[in-house]
């Protein structure tokens, strides 16, 4: 019985490991080498985790934030295409700052690319290396040359430039101008130095959807950032949207006031005015009829009477006709009353004009550069303008000097032209400004008829946005416009912005001295 025993307890062990490793392989997934991406699950074939078949039959892999510029080859695994990096392949990768460097002199970065360009009096090679040339020396190229054929041209390093009118210097091609962009037809081409992008129209945002980026309407209705008036409501429409002022209002939707009760007109049911419409009835004004027996309010002695004609007569027999002749002195048929005559109530009161003061209309004018309503307007006169910057997210932008351009105490002006109604009366003048870099310059705030600057800042603090609140007042005449001039400094860098402008009617609550 031992014998048997003992082969009995390892036919039982082997059976037991046996059906271990055959469980284990029914449900563990084996990835094919000759298949990507599919699995045996049992004795079937089906696609992984995270992959997906497509309509050829083959598993291919799915990554849910998409590959901007590369190629999806794993579960939320992107390869990015060269001159990218970033888990979806959306961010450009700066080949400049990689060891060892690929240019040997100088090297431009682009955007999915880069660009070598060698000092004066070198020749870039295909490897990135400079050569020496004596004839490239005394072409004194911007960029470096090349020589080409034994003739020597200067180079740019970048599409996006091209040779100057010197043949030595480059200058930028606006691709957003003549139309060398290949921007879709729902985003916006914005230029920039040597290149351009693209970004979505105003009112769309740039979202994933069904494998791919795009521009989709954003609705500012639902998002809370439009500009309707608390009176109005908001409607949304395709990149945009529209404002409707709410019954017994009136106005363009961005500013309501409300209608006069005079002018509204009841509602009739039914040939019939409600109950609550017949309250807010104003009847129509009845002429009182003159009273039967006439009454002379005064007589000739300062002596009141009230009595009827006939009784006058029977009294004052003499006096009626001293009265008809006075009464002819006035065509008009009033009482007669002469210069010597004094009141019973007292002397007479001189009656003097007395001048009102308009009431101020009450506004929230926005000056925004992005979708304000104010008019701007670049000085002719200085000695540099004012450009376009965008902030960090892209999303909006605002005006800067940069400190790159000009020379120092180069001045731009930007001038902010009044309406009729801001001209009224004072104001608030909101807005957002920050100077970054050292000794960058600074900025002033100018009415248009006083050569004085009203407000005057040449940093900013942690060199970030701040916001600034200043009243805007006048004894005589109202300015024109205002005017935000910003003057260059000695330092290189850094830049001088602006932004979020606002008028509000009437002094600031958190500013008690006014500009004048």
């Amino acid at each position: 019985m031992q014998p048997f025993t003992l082969v009995g307890v390892l036919f039982l062990l082997l059976h037991i490991s046996s059906g271990s490793a055959e469980t284990h392989r029914h449900y563990r997934q084996v990835l094919t080498g000759n298949q990507p991406g599919v699995c045996r699950y049992g004795r079937r074939l089906e696609c992984c985790y995270g992959w997906k078949k497509n309509n050829k039959g083959q598993c291919e892999a799915q990554c849910e934030l998409g590959c901007k510029h590369g190629e999806c080859v794993g579960p939320n695994k992107c390869k990015c295409f060269p001159g990218y990096t970033g888990k979806t392949c959306n961010q450009d990768l700066n080949e400049c700052g990689l060891k060892p460097r690929p240019c040997e002199h100088r090297c431009m970065n682009t955007f999915g690319s880069y660009k070598c360009y060698c000092l004066n009096g070198y020749t870039v090679m295909p490897d990135g290396s400079c050569a020496n040339s004596r004839t490239c020396s005394l072409a004194h190229c911007q960029y470096g040359c090349e020589e080409v054929q034994g003739e020597i041209r200067c180079l740019c390093p970048s599409a996006g430039l091209q040779l100057g009118q010197d043949e030595r210097t480059c200058v930028d091609i606006d691709e957003c101008v003549t139309g060398k962009n290949l921007c879709p037809y729902n985003r916006q081409c914005v230029n920039t130095f040597g290149s351009y992008y693209c970004k979505c129209q105003d009112g769309y945002d740039l979202k994933y959807i069904d494998g791919k980026y795009d521009c989709v309407d954003l609705d500012e209705c639902a998002a809370g950032t439009h500009k309707c008036s608390h009176h109005a409501v908001c409607l949304n429409a395709q990149g945009s949207y529209r404002c409707r002022c709410k019954s017994g209002f009136r106005g363009n939707g961005f500013e309501c006031s409300a209608i006069p009760d005079s002018q509204v007109k009841p509602k009739i049911l039914g040939g019939k005015l409600s109950k609550e419409d017949i309250k807010n009835v104003i009847p129509e004004p009845v002429a009182t009829p003159p009273p039967k027996v006439r009454q002379q309010p005064f007589d000739y002695e300062g002596e009141v009477y009230i009595g009827s004609q006939e009784r006058q007569e029977e009294e004052f027999p003499e006096e009626e006709e001293e009265e008809e002749e006075d009464n002819q002195l006035n065509p008009r048929g009033d009482v007669f009353i002469s210069e010597d005559f004094e009141s019973v109530l007292g002397p007479t009161t001189e009656v003097k004009e007395i001048q009102i003061t308009p009431v101020q209309e009450e506004y929230i004018m926005d000056c925004n550069f992005d979708q304000g309503v104010c008019e701007w307007v670049q000085d002719r006169a200085d000695d540099m303008d004012w450009s376009v910057a965008y902030h960090d997210t892209g999303a909006q932008y605002y005006m800067a000097l940069s400190g790159l351009l000009g020379d120092q105490n180069d001045v731009a002006k930007l001038m902010l032209l009044l309406s009729d109604r801001a001209q009224q009366g004072s104001f608030c003048l909101t807005f957002d400004y920050r100077v970054v870099g050292h000794n960058v310059g600074t900025l002033r705030v100018l009415l248009e008829n006083n050569v004085y600057p009203v407000w005057e800042q040449s940093q900013s603090r942690d060199q970030g946005w701040q916001t600034e609140l200043l009243t805007v007042a006048w004894r005589e005449k109202a300015p024109e416009s205002v005017i935000f001039e910003a003057q260059r400094g000695t330092g290189l860098g850094g830049e001088i912005g602006l932004d979020n402008v606002v008028l509000t009617s009437g002094p600031c609550q958190e500013d008690a001295t006014p500009a004048f």
